[in-house]
């Protein structure tokens, strides 16, 4: 089968959660026998949204922190450090709660402290017994549930912990109570003198963990070292999804594409074995605007024309019919030079207050020489040129795809009728470089869902 004319369009379809880290959640500072020593440590706030790092802010006044703890902050917009301080009436290891707000979504990070204790001095002048600390690096933790109060899926709950005698890493063990129903031990791994140890709970899916009013509770840590027991809590709370809102109100439409067709965009013009125009003739080019898929009033303009073509008519079109471009060649014109083959006029278009550019490019087709004995052959039939066009533009957003394209199938110039298209062959549709034709016809109707990202469709006249 014959492929008489083809044509192409390309359509374009353009279409996350928060987390928050720490540079360090957790420091142990020296100290006395009694009491910490005056010291600080930095921690730095990250916002992710999905892979993209976000604008994070905390305010101090927010923040949580217990009685000799400051906590100050540097004037950086977007990962902003604090400063955690501690003075020396601080006797025992704590949690500062800093709420991150990332627009307007709010996420509460705990950096944990602990205080290494200095033996006391013995009544000889002998260093007293190095203290005997744990550090539990995480001590509270939300959990996703339903509006319900049901827990919205799997998950686990990961609990590192550290042992310390003196300022020296020692081995530890932790055991879980009060673990409420829906929360179990999945892996308990104890700490050594130089890793950390890590309880791992596992969270069921659907459980109301106890109650489905409940939204919150405490899990007993409590950790051996060194001979001897620290008991700490570990804090939970649901974090329930909010109840669906009602349907808003349907927006405004939006305003309608400008679009603008020009019915031939290129022509063969007749000349002499020498270039020059063989005869008198004249090109005509039909266009048409369109707001959304109406017809609209437009007006046409070209750049400078070449040697021997000349404005013959210039028509506007109207909401109601084409416009028509026409332009007078001249017997025996050069177009220019007589050795050149081929250019182009540039054509704007006005339609709804907007220029789009069109280019119409012409070739001259020379008249091969004529041999001693042959004789002049018959005149060619006119150039079958085929164009799509689409009845809202070519580029959509949010996957809202909805369009019409159009095959116009032009016989030297003149737009064929339906008629004279099936007398020919037939109009098929090929998406994307496929081998078999999509559909027939004239026009192609694209709905949402019908182009991810990105489609190419080709339409092809065959006969």
């Amino acid at each position: 089968m014959a492929v008489l004319g083809t044509a192409q369009i390309t359509l374009v379809d353009l279409t996350d959660a928060y987390g928050v880290v720490m540079t360090s959640e957790s420091h142990t500072f020296p100290g006395s026998t009694s009491a910490a020593l005056a010291g600080s440590v930095t921690t730095q706030i990250v916002a992710m949204r999905g892979a993209e790092q976000v604008p994070a802010s905390v305010v101090l006044s927010e923040v949580s922190k217990p009685a000799g703890v400051t906590v100050t902050m540097d004037s950086d917009k977007t990962s902003p450090t604090l400063t955690v301080a501690v003075s020396g009436s601080v006797t025992s290891g704590g949690v500062v709660r800093i709420p991150v707000h990332i627009g307007d979504v709010t996420i509460v990070k705990e950096f944990s402290f602990a205080i290494a204790f200095k033996g006391a001095t013995g009544a000889q002048g002998a260093a007293g017994a190095s203290a005997t600390t744990v550090v539990c690096g995480n001590d509270s933790q939300s959990i996703p549930c339903t509006s319900a109060g049901s827990t919205s899926a799997a998950s686990t709950i990961t609990i590192p912990f550290a042992g310390y005698v003196g300022t020296s890493r020692a081995a530890c063990t932790v055991a879980a109570s009060g673990l409420p129903s829906g929360i179990s031990v999945s892996a308990n791994t104890a700490a050594t003198d130089s890793a950390d140890g890590s309880l791992v709970l596992a969270v069921e899916a659907g459980s109301a963990l106890g109650s489905a009013a409940a939204l919150s509770g405490t899990i007993t840590l409590t950790f051996s070292c060194n001979g001897k027991t620290f008991a700490r809590s570990f804090g939970w709370s649901k974090a329930k999804a909010g109840a669906a809102g009602g349907t808003g109100a349907q927006g405004a439409p939006g305003m309608p594409a400008t679009s603008v067709v020009c019915g031939n965009e290129a022509q063969a013009i007749p000349c002499t074995a020498g270039g020059l125009v063989a005869a008198a003739c004249t090109i005509t080019i039909p266009f048409a605007g369109y707001v959304g898929t109406s017809r609209a009033a437009c007006t046409a303009s070209y750049s400078a024309l070449p040697s021997g073509v000349t404005l013959g008519s210039n028509t506007a079109a109207t909401a109601s019919a084409d416009g028509s471009l026409v332009l007078n060649v001249a017997a025996n014109a050069t177009l220019g030079a007589a050795a050149t083959l081929t250019g182009a006029i540039e054509l704007t278009l006005s339609c709804n207050g907007q220029k789009l550019a069109k280019l119409f490019t012409w070739t001259k087709a020379n008249k091969g020489q004529t041999g001693a004995t042959g004789a002049t052959g018959s005149p060619g039939a006119d150039a079958l040129t085929l164009v799509v066009t689409s009845s809202n533009g070519t580029i959509f957003k949010n996957s809202s795809v909805s369009t019409v394209l159009t095959a116009h199938v032009y016989k030297g110039g003149a737009e064929l009728t339906a008629a004279q298209i099936a007398a020919l062959g037939t109009v098929k549709w090929y998406k994307d470089g496929a081998a078999s034709a999509t559909a027939t016809g004239t026009t192609l109707t694209i709905d949402a869902g019908d182009v991810a990202n990105k489609a190419d469709y080709v339409a092809k006249l065959e006969g």
